[in-house]
């Protein structure tokens, strides 16, 4: 009796243990199908070849990931995802990523811990040189208010108070390139009240939207002639 007791505990203990092991695999199981959907995803939108998929993806896991954690903290797996949109969105924009990946020029298992600058063409480098520019330029209009140019207007509503008491200057993004009829006008707004600055295309939604233009002139009209 004592020997099919024990037996029959070995069993249970071995079906257990059975248990533990396949829900350990299937939480692996898990984990690599995240990892792999990261690799596929390189491979079909970015066509690029799988050990070089393989490799940005092991990289992406060191930066998300660098003491060794699992992606099963929410904080490094937002990371994780994080850090695989930054290098997709550097690959559709700049063609010649994917080339210097292939040639080797480029490590692919480095590329997550390159900065945005690094993995940016010429071109977009200069955009962004000359983007910083203008802000600094906004910047120094802080005390808009009393700048000759900008100008003030209850035209536009701040999107984050509310209030209509704005000042606004007009830019023309690409006025600094050799050609100047490729030019874009930006108007940067500035609410009056807070403070907070926007330009008026970024805002959700668009002119419609909060910080939009608001035409007045059609309210002002039936206002008159009601009186």
């Amino acid at each position: 009796r004592d020997a099919m007791s024990a037996s029959g505990s070995r069993a249970g203990a071995s079906g257990m243990d059975g248990g533990a092991g396949e829900e350990s695999r299937t939480e692996t199981t898990l984990k690599d199908k995240r990892r792999e959907v990261v690799v596929q995803g390189f491979e079909r939108k970015m066509g690029l070849g799988k050990l070089t998929a393989e490799a940005i993806e092991r990289g992406i896991l060191k930066v998300s990931c660098p003491g060794g954690e699992t992606l099963d903290s929410a904080e490094h797996f937002k990371e994780y995802k994080s850090q695989y949109k930054r290098l997709c969105t550097h690959l559709r924009r700049n063609g010649s990523l994917g080339k210097r990946l292939t040639s080797g020029e480029l490590s692919a298992e480095g590329l997550a811990s390159m900065r945005d600058e690094e993995l940016m063409a010429e071109t977009q480098r200069c955009q962004r040189q000359q983007l910083r520019q203008e802000s600094l330029h906004e910047a120094l209009g802080i005390t808009a208010e009393d700048s000759a140019h900008w100008t003030p207007t209850d035209s536009y509503t701040c999107p984050k108070c509310d209030h209509v008491k704005c000042v606004y200057i007009q830019w023309f993004k690409g006025a600094h390139s050799h050609d100047d009829n490729n030019t874009e006008p930006v108007i940067t707004v500035r609410c009056a009240d807070c403070k907070h600055l926007w330009k008026e295309e970024e805002v959700e939604g668009g002119r419609a939207a909060a910080g939009g233009f608001v035409d007045t002139e059609p309210a002002r009209n039936a206002a008159e002639s009601a009186a």
